[in-house]
């Protein structure tokens, strides 16, 4: 009989493989000074899947190394473990398995620069891909493959344009990506709107789908009189294909090893531990690459099934549990307890309905599974047959999205407390551990009063001193102010060379910190390198837990408010968010933080955006600060006539204007300001030689330590209002 103590070794060895993963990380490669060169790789095709990008499908071919590719001619491509290669239009995909000789420009995977962005290069390190090459030509391949994996892949296309012909295009998607795990075609939005409320899990191949395949086979072969061990070693095969088929992704990995690990023990007549399969699935995995352990996915599907098997057996005790509707939502809340923290940590926030929602989702989910694979088995027999299992399948998924978009209108349907600390976490597991242990001394409802208080304990916001970060949005400017009151402030938030700078950026940063109210945005002037992220936070801040209580735009003449402008105010109106405008001598206060606006001035006429930029002057005990947008011209002239009579002092930081223009910022400026740091805001490689030499040299012959966000990535200052401290994103 397989015994425990098997699990709780392979869990040892897991600690382990985490414990020389952060000693011994991998090595950083920076494939920056390759960007864009044309280059050849030659390896093994491993996966192929096809995706949407900008509106167009585009076949993905993913390559290893191997001995054969190793003795290929061109070694022109720098080192490389694994290569994504989207090919051209027009080029025919390789077989699965057969070595070929691409060629293309080379991406490097971005590093993120601020809290809260996704990272794709540690993402795809995790997965030992070191670049990407696009609009990859084939320019050989060879004649010998592996027809296993080629055959189940073509079956799969086969069974996704079955799907295809009988469903709209919409559920067509999500049941392609429930089915055969090819999420590629699904609609941003659709996907977005299951992320947002907790039930993107039935959209990955998992245990559900391996346990309702492989389970169904086994008894279906037994009620056919298919002897036991011949049931077992069927059902393993099959789901191995099925496995091979969609992708084998960590879950389904996961999913595949244990139902593997169940057929052996009724093969060889043994118990099923759930907690030794779990275990020993886990070792493999992180065997063959530690840094998994970092894998969202990962932690999800491993955690899940701990928790499980540990923690909700200890907390579905009890008399009161008796009853089936309280048992459903004390086991939605256990699921809630057990997938917390790892919400939180990879995504900062926790979807409050989805408690609810997957009462309703879980138990539709095996239904909609059977309707598809008979969907699938009639479109291929006699499509006529098909049609009941298709409007099962659309109102079900309509039902889904509907609850979902419901949840949206709800309020508070997003817990946001942001990252936890390290400690918060050991301390919720430690206490979670206690639990487990001591469940026969301690009564039901201790126990969940204790898990109670283990997640009160992870939801704490450990407040730093006052915080001034100015973040990295390439070829534009965001400032996010936080006080030690908690109070939240945001100062322009827009980008001329970052897509999305409010969905990737922005708001991922918000999340991290915790801020779900913001006191209040400025706009210094409306450019779209200022505010196209804030117009994201308006439309998008809501849905993502996020209030703004205060839009405060220039107060300038009507005749100056272009398009942005008026769009700004309209957005505002539309969802409520009061309106205010500000001009020089305007104060906010906040605690021991002042904000001052130095400009615009009613008395000066201005001419274009960029003069009448909101300045304002940050002050927090002896930390001072100038936000300067991009204020030149009449502006800036104004702006130092009325910093030499007001008799500002020196100042700790200063923001430079314009993106570090050459022709901002004069000597005057910083003969009256003498700042200690200055911060510039621009893009790598941007168009405008930002910063400009002139500049920089300026700053360097009045002795202010400048950094550049593209460089340094995001900038932190913490003051207790005496000394101030300076943490680069990058350093962290």
């Amino acid at each position: 009989m397989i015994k425990r103590p098997l699990g709780l070794g392979c869990l040892l060895i897991t600690a382990l493989l985490f414990a020389l993963t952060v000693c011994f990380p991998a090595p950083y490669r920076d494939y920056g000074s390759f960007q864009g060169k044309r280059f050849a790789v030659t390896g093994k095709v491993y996966k192929k899947e096809t995706s949407v990008k900008k509106g167009k499908l585009v076949s993905i071919l993913y390559l290893k190394r191997s001995r054969r590719a190793e003795m290929a001619k061109d070694r022109a491509a720098p080192e490389w473990e694994r290569v994504v290669c989207y090919l051209k239009d027009g080029q025919m995909e390789p077989e699965m398995g057969s070595i070929v000789m691409l060629e293309g420009r080379l991406a490097a995977f971005e590093r993120a620069s601020n809290p809260g962005q996704f990272d794709t290069y540690s993402y795809y390190q995790i997965s030992k891909i070191s670049y990407r090459l696009n609009q990859a030509i084939i320019l050989s391949k060879s004649t010998k493959y592996n027809h296993l994996e080629e055959a189940c892949h073509r079956l799969k296309i086969y069974f996704s344009n079955k799907l295809k012909e009988a469903l709209p295009e919409e559920a067509f998607s999500v049941m392609q990506a429930m089915l055969l795990g090819m999420k590629g075609n699904m609609e941003q939005e659709l996907k977005a709107l299951y992320q947002r409320n907790g039930i993107a899990h039935v959209l990955a191949i998992s245990g559900l789908h391996v346990s309702m395949l492989g389970m169904g086979l086994y008894h279906l072969l037994r009620k056919s009189g298919v002897p036991m061990k011949a049931s077992a070693v069927i059902s393993a095969i099959f789901i191995f294909l099925f496995g091979m088929m969609t992708g084998f992704s960590v879950s389904a990995l996961r999913a595949v090893v244990m139902f593997a690990i169940h057929m052996a023990g009724i093969f060889w007549g043994r118990t099923y531990d759930m907690l030794t399969a779990v275990a020993l699935a886990a070792v493999l995995v992180l065997f063959e690459q530690p840094l998994y352990l970092y894998h969202s996915g990962f932690v999800f599907s491993f955690g899940c099934v701990l928790g499980i098997g540990v923690i909700r057996p200890v907390l579905m005790e009890g008399k009161l549990l008796e009853c089936r509707a309280v048992k459903a939502l004390a086991g939605g809340i256990g699921m809630m307890i057990i997938t917390l923290p790892v919400y939180l940590w990879f995504y900062y926030q926790f979807p409050v309905y989805s408690v609810f929602l997957n009462l309703l989702v879980i138990p539709l989910m095996s239904f909609l599974m059977m309707a598809g694979v008979f969907l699938i088995m009639c479109q291929i027999i006699c499509p006529v047959f098909s049609t009941p299992f298709c409007f099962f399948i659309q109102g079900v998924l309509k039902i889904y999205e509907r609850t979902c978009a419901f949840c949206d209108t709800l309020p508070g349907g997003q817990l946001t407390p942001g990252k936890p600390q390290i400690w918060q976490v050991i301390a919720y597991l430690l206490i979670l551990l206690l639990v487990v242990l001591f469940k026969k001394k301690l009564k039901p409802l201790l126990r969940w009063c204790a898990a109670g208080m283990a997640m009160m304990l992870l939801m704490i916001q450990t407040r730093e001193e006052f915080s001034l970060i100015f973040l990295d949005v390439g070829q534009g400017d965001c400032i996010y102010i936080e006080n030690e009151n908690g109070s939240c402030y945001l100062v322009d938030g827009g980008s001329s060379s970052v897509s999305n700078v409010g969905k990737y950026r922005i708001i991922p940063f918000l999340k991290i910190r915790g801020a779900t109210r913001i006191e209040a945005v400025f706009v210094t002037h409306p450019d779209e390198d200022h505010c196209n992220g804030i117009e994201e936070l308006l439309d998008a801040g809501r849905r993502e837990g996020i209030t703004i209580s205060n839009l405060i735009l220039p107060d300038v003449d009507e005749e100056l408010k272009n398009d942005a402008y008026k769009r700004l105010e309209c957005g505002a109106v539309q969802r409520g968010i009061p309106l205010s405008y500000i001009k020089r001598g305007q104060k906010i206060n906040s605690g021991k933080m002042t904000l001052t606006c130095l400009n615009p001035s009613g008395d000066v006429h201005y001419e274009g955006t960029n003069e009448y930029s909101v300045v304002l002057e940050l002050t927090y005990g002896a930390f001072g600060a100038l936000l300067t947008g991009d204020v030149e011209g009449r502006g800036e002239r104004a702006l130092i006539q009325y910093i030499k009579e007001k008799d500002l002092g020196q100042i700790t930081v200063l923001k430079a204007a314009h993106h570090g223009s050459g022709g901002s910022t004069p000597n005057e400026f910083l003969d009256s300001l003498n700042p200690a740091y200055t911060i510039i805001s621009c893009g790598r490689n941007n168009s405008y030689g930002h910063p400009h030499k002139d500049l920089t040299e300026r700053l360097a012959s009045h002795e202010s330590e400048t950094f550049i966000t593209y460089e340094t990535g995001a900038v932190t200052f913490t003051t207790d209002g005496r000394k101030a401290r300076l943490l680069k994103f990058s350093g962290e």
